[in-house]
């Protein structure tokens, strides 16, 4: 697919290359090229700004890239499955088993990747055709000033909390989620077992509707929580709500006893990339423990790899080290047992919230 590339822009695609919305170069003929799809986030900006640069002077090549979320990025390597372009391509965790089944993707070689040899097991996705680099964790979230002793999800559904709670879109993954808490409370399971029974779970999450003071779809909303318009939201990522923590805003991820879950941003090699060793180093670079620790530092969400230290202020918001990671009940859901229901959960969210 042609796109037009200009130094240091970016534009918008073409009809014809809708999937690519931006596109950002620092190209010259005669080196080497890369091209890598980015995350359309501050994630994102920070590996356009901070990381690439240096990856450039250190491998003599120039990197493009282009800006997306996990499906539209999954659209791009379809889109260019006959004339590959991209060598490396990020996507959630939820994304790597559809594109490795699609043929979309090619297994990580630690031979080539030597920084994978240090990743934590849990973080490489379907033996190891994916490997996340930047770790969130997923629940419910507070104003710790005014909401106090929220332990377990089972209080949510209280009367003291009705038309007080902010509910993730349907559209986003977080609401799948909630339907596997909403089966766990329901079974009595953990959420590892209530996961595969998820069609047990529409009766408990129905009695969460009186409670729900409007379906929010934007990261703005997040903000009604501190602002006293709700009293809890979610489940959203730590991501969306630790930056503003940070910042002084009364605002929290609640500690519930049943666990956390997982948001996971990670990479994967193109199948048939143009530079297939030139992706590799950028994976294993990405994988770096000082590029791990400056992301991790700016968008609070944890390295996959031990060993790396964290000043105070920025280690109280990271599910890190792995101990950590244990200690909070963090859950990683089988995606291969997930997305294919998730149409059907889609329709009959919709149905139960919006009627």
């Amino acid at each position: 697919m042609d796109m037009r590339i200009n130094r240091r822009t970016a534009i918008k695609a073409a009809a014809g290359a809708a999937l690519f919305p931006t596109i950002v170069s620092r190209a010259s003929a005669q080196d080497k090229q890369l091209h890598v799809g980015v995350y359309n986030s501050a994630l994102g900006k920070i590996v356009q700004k901070d990381v690439i640069p240096e990856f450039e002077a250190r491998h003599k090549c120039r990197v493009f890239t282009i800006e997306g979320a996990t499906l539209s990025n999954i659209a791009a390597l379809r889109a260019t499955r006959t004339t590959p372009k991209f060598s490396v391509m990020m996507m959630d965790d939820v994304g790597v088993p559809q594109a490795k089944q699609e043929e979309l993707i090619d297994k990580l070689d630690p031979a080539k990747i030597p920084n994978l040899a240090k990743v934590y097991k849990r973080f490489l996705f379907e033996d190891s055709y994916g490997v996340g680099f930047n770790i969130s964790s997923a629940g419910m979230f507070i104003n710790p000033q005014v909401t106090k002793g929220l332990t377990s999800y089972e209080q949510i559904f209280e009367p003291q909390y009705k038309k007080r709670i902010l509910l993730n879109t349907p559209r986003n993954t977080q609401s799948v989620l909630m339907l596997i808490v909403a089966a766990a409370l329901a079974t009595g399971k953990p959420l590892k077992d209530a996961q595969y029974l998820i069609d047990q779970g529409w009766d408990k999450l129905a009695q969460l509707k009186p409670n729900v003071l409007t379906i929010y779809d934007s990261e703005a909303m997040v903000m009604m929580v501190p602002q006293g318009q709700a009293s809890i939201g979610g489940i959203d990522y730590s991501k969306s709500v630790y930056p503003h923590a940070a910042k002084g805003v009364p605002i929290d991820m609640a500690q519930l006893k049943e666990g956390a879950f997982t948001g996971i941003n990670s990479m994967t090699l193109v199948k048939n990339a143009p530079q297939p060793e030139l992706g590799a180093a950028f994976i294993d670079h990405m994988l770096q423990p000082s590029v791990l620790q400056m992301l991790s530092s700016r968008t609070f969400g944890a390295p996959p790899i031990p060993g790396i230290e964290f000043a105070p202020d920025v280690a109280r918001y990271l599910a890190y080290p792995e101990s950590k990671m244990i200690d909070m009940g963090l859950f990683t859901p089988d995606w291969n047992f997930i997305i294919p229901r998730r149409p059907a959960v889609l329709e009959r969210y919709n149905q139960l919230f919006t009627s």
